[in-house]
C-alpha cells in the first residue's frame, strides 16, 4: 500500500524530518521536541491536500498556527504516493496541487478509491491549551472586545468547541458525567456535581478533548490530537486511547502527539489484538471477549515516529507493534537509579 510522505528540513525545532502518514499515527517526543509544530504543519498540509489552499493563503496558516519559522534554508515536501503535491524551498511554493492535471487531482481524494462527503474534507487541531477553554470560555467574547491577542488556532478550537457542546449535551467520560443545561456540569456522583470551571484539571483538560473527538468524527477527514494524556492519571490515560480508536472509523485520519508511555503502550495492546485477532478464527473469537472491534487497530494502517534533535525515527517494530524498547526506556532509566542507590545503601548502610 503507497502511503502519503512528509519531508521537513530546517523548519524551526525540526532539522531534517521524514514521515509516512497512516490512517492511525503517533508521535512521540521528549517536552520541546517539536511535536507540536510537527502537528501544526501536519495540520496546515491536509488541508492544502483537501481544500487545495492558494499560496499566500499557505503562508497565512503558518502565521495562524504562530510557527512561521520558513527561512531560505527551509524545505518542505508532501508527497502522495510517489507525487510531489507541495513543495516549499528557498522560501517560496514551487509546486502545488493546481499544478497538476486532473488525473492526479483524483489521486488527492480521501483514502483514493474511498471517497467520501465533501463536507468531512477538513482537518481539526485539538491543542494541548484545550483546558484553557474551560476557563475562559465564558469570557471568551470580552476577550475579543478587549483585543487581547488569542491565538488563531486557539479560537478556531473554542468555536468547534461550542459546536460540539451545543450538539452533544450529555457525555459519560472517565467515571464522571457531562451535562449542558446551559451551565457545564460535571457529576462526580449521581447528585454531586461542580461546574466545570471549578473541576479538576483531569477533567478541564479531557472534556474538550472527548467533546471534540466524538463531534469530529462524525463531520470531518482528519484529527490531530497534541497530549492527550494531559493531566490525567496513568488508568484515564489508557482509557482515553480507547475512547479515541472507537470514535474514529475508516475514514478518518488520526494524529496523536504525546509523551506519555502509558499512551503508547494503550496503542501497542489494540494493535496486538488487531493483528492476532487476523490469523484465525479461534483467536478473534477470544479477542472479541476482550476488546470489541472497533478498537482494533490494523498495523498495516498505523506509523508510529520519536522526534528527538529534530530529527524523526520510526519506532515501529517488525512485528507491525511500538517498539518495547521504546516504551521501556524511561522505566529502566528510573530503575538503574534506584539500583545505584540500593548499592550504595546496602554497601555502607553499617558505616559510620
Amino acid at each position: 500500500m503507497t502511503k502519503d510522505k512528509l519531508y521537513i528540513k530546517n523548519f524551526g525545532p525540526l532539522k531534517e524530518v521524514k514521515i509516512e502518514l497512516s490512517q492511525i499515527n503517533v508521535l512521540i517526543g521528549a517536552n520541546g521536541s517539536g511535536k507540536s509544530v510537527l502537528a501544526k504543519i501536519i495540520t496546515i498540509i491536509l488541508d492544502l491536500r483537501n481544500h487545495m489552499l492558494e499560496d499566500d493563503n499557505v503562508f497565512k496558516k503558518f502565521d495562524d498556527f504562530n510557527i512561521n519559522f520558513i527561512t531560505k534554508e527551509t524545505v518542505i515536501k508532501f508527497y502522495v504516493g510517489d507525487t510531489i503535491i507541495f513543495e516549499l524551498v528557498d522560501g517560496h511554493i514551487n509546486k502545488t496541487i493546481d499544478a497538476f492535471e486532473p488525473v492526479a487531482q483524483e489521486m488527492l481524494r480521501p483514502n483514493h478509491e474511498n471517497i467520501i462527503k465533501t463536507e468531512k474534507l477538513t482537518t481539526q487541531y485539538i491543542p494541548a491549551e484545550r483546558s484553557l477553554i474551560s476557563l475562559f470560555s465564558k469570557s471568551l467574547s470580552s476577550f475579543l472586545v478587549s483585543g487581547i491577542p488569542l491565538p488563531k488556532f486557539l479560537l478556531n478550537f473554542s468555536s468547534e468547541y461550542e459546536k460540539a457542546r451545543q450538539e452533544i449535551k450529555k457525555l459519560d467520560f472517565l467515571n464522571m458525567r457531562y451535562v449542558n443545561n446551559g451551565k457545564d456540569l460535571i457529576y462526580y456522583s449521581q447528585d454531586g456535581y461542580t461546574d466545570l470551571e471549578y473541576s479538576s484539571s483531569g477533567a478541564q483538560s479531557s472534556l474538550p478533548l472527548y467533546l471534540t473527538v466524538k463531534y469530529f468524527a462524525s463531520k470531518h477527514k482528519s484529527i490531530i490530537i497534541e497530549e492527550p494524556e494531559q493531566n490525567l492519571f496513568p488508568k484515564a490515560q489508557v482509557d482515553t486511547i480507547k475512547y479515541i480508536i472507537k470514535q474514529v472509523s475508516a475514514k478518518n485520519n488520526l494524529f496523536i502527539m504525546t509523551h506519555s508511555p502509558y499512551v503508547l503502550s494503550a496503542l501497542n495492546i489494540l494493535l496486538f489484538a488487531g493483528n492476532i485477532a487476523k490469523i484465525n478464527s479461534v483467536m478473534r473469537e477470544k479477542v472479541l471477549k476482550l476488546y470489541n472491534e472497533d478498537l482494533w487497530i490494523d498495523s498495516e494502517f498505523f506509523s508510529a515516529y520519536y522526534l528527538e534533535n529534530g530529527i524523526a525515527r520510526t519506532i515501529k517494530s517488525s512485528r507491525g507493534l511500538i517498539s518495547e524498547n521504546e516504551i521501556d526506556d524511561i522505566s529502566e532509566e528510573i530503575a538503574g537509579e534506584f539500583d545505584t542507590l540500593l548499592n550504595i545503601y546496602r554497601s555502607h548502610k553499617n558505616d559510620k
